[in-house]
């Protein structure tokens, strides 16, 4: 499987988190269930960003907000992330790398 070198994080369960992650599997993103050096994104449900979810997704968040990886909703990672794919660094997005080898 082709991938781009990035890690991201997914917390939570509903239907836009799982399309996201399909599209992401896609995309050659690295997709992990925990915390770990290499996540340079988090992508949670809007419930688990606004603080209504489980300890363990609390806790999980509060970890990557801790290590200073940008945390987003699958809407806006998604578009986040296809712009770097496409070479362009979106705005507002402290992280951001410009992807090179993206599809």
């Amino acid at each position: 499987m082709y991938s781009n070198g990035t890690t991201i994080l997914l917390i939570g369960s509903s239907a836009e988190l799982e399309k996201f992650r399909e599209w992401a599997h896609r995309s050659g993103f690295r997709l992990v269930e925990e915390v770990d050096p290499e996540v340079r994104y988090v992508i949670a449900d809007e419930d688990v960003l606004d603080g209504s979810c489980t300890p363990e997704q609390g806790r999980a968040l509060a970890r990557a907000r801790e290590a200073g990886v940008e945390c987003l909703s699958p809407a806006t990672g998604q578009s986040c992330l296809r712009m770097l794919l496409e070479g362009r660094a979106p705005e507002g997005v402290r992280s951001a790398t410009v992807l090179t080898g993206g599809r």
